[in-house]
């Protein structure tokens, strides 16, 4: 296997803490009690503490890490001709990338506006930010083509183009509806309610494009 490119690696890790190094820069200058809610003439009809920020900022941290992890160890590079290892490499650095980039820019930019007193809603910024980038990523699976880097890279998957092609399309849909279903449950869910919420969706995610690969393989095979 491709030893890493170190640089990279470590601005993406860069990236993945560089929220919560800001959050406890600024820590001291967050209000004590923070508006979550508010009715409909615009005034808060619930608020919050410190502690509520700090659970949804983790929330979001692991997030991001999982991502991290999950596209730094799981590729996998075996037997791919070298100047399409090349050229799928470049792409999957890129996806990486601008993954980071967005949920780095967005937990920072929720931070910022919470030190600056903003009206908010944290938790339903958080969980939309979330939920469009389930969304895109399900748009970007549906095109997908046959990779050792990114994907749904089963070992059926890997074997027929067939197979990928029909696992990556149900896997799109099934992404994109569910960044669509997350970002519309996102203004009634609360924050506890929600984490534990996406943390099953993130199993049914991984879980249902596996296991829907191995039915067709086995579908082919009679």
């Amino acid at each position: 296997m491709k030893q890493p490119d170190y640089p990279k690696e470590l601005l993406l890790l860069a990236l993945l803490l560089a929220p919560m190094v800001y959050l406890g820069i600024i820590w001291n200058t967050l209000p004590t009690i923070i508006p979550t809610n508010f009715n409909v003439e615009g005034t808060p009809d619930r608020v919050g503490g410190k502690s509520e920020v700090l659970l949804l900022m983790i929330f979001l941290f692991f997030t991001n890490a999982l991502l991290y992890f999950l596209f730094r160890y799981i590729p996998k590079t075996e037997g791919e001709p070298g100047p399409e290892a090349a050229i799928h490499q470049s792409e999957y650095y890129r996806i990486r990338f601008m993954i980071h980039i967005y949920l780095s820019l967005f937990t920072g930019g929720i931070i910022f506006m919470l030190s600056q007193g903003r009206e908010i809603i944290m938790e339903r910024w958080a969980f939309i930010g979330v939920g469009i980038l389930i969304a895109v990523i399900g748009l970007y699976l549906k095109k997908l083509q046959p990779n050792n880097y990114v994907g749904v890279r089963t070992p059926w998957t890997l074997q027929s183009p067939a197979i990928w092609k029909e696992t990556h399309r149900m896997a799109g849909t099934l992404w994109l509806c569910t960044g669509i279903v997350i970002i519309l449950a996102s203004f009634f869910l609360p924050l506890v309610t929600g984490v534990f919420v996406l943390i099953f969706v993130a199993f049914i995610l991984a879980a249902l494009p596996y296991i829907y690969s191995f039915r067709l393989y086995n579908t082919d095979k009679g």
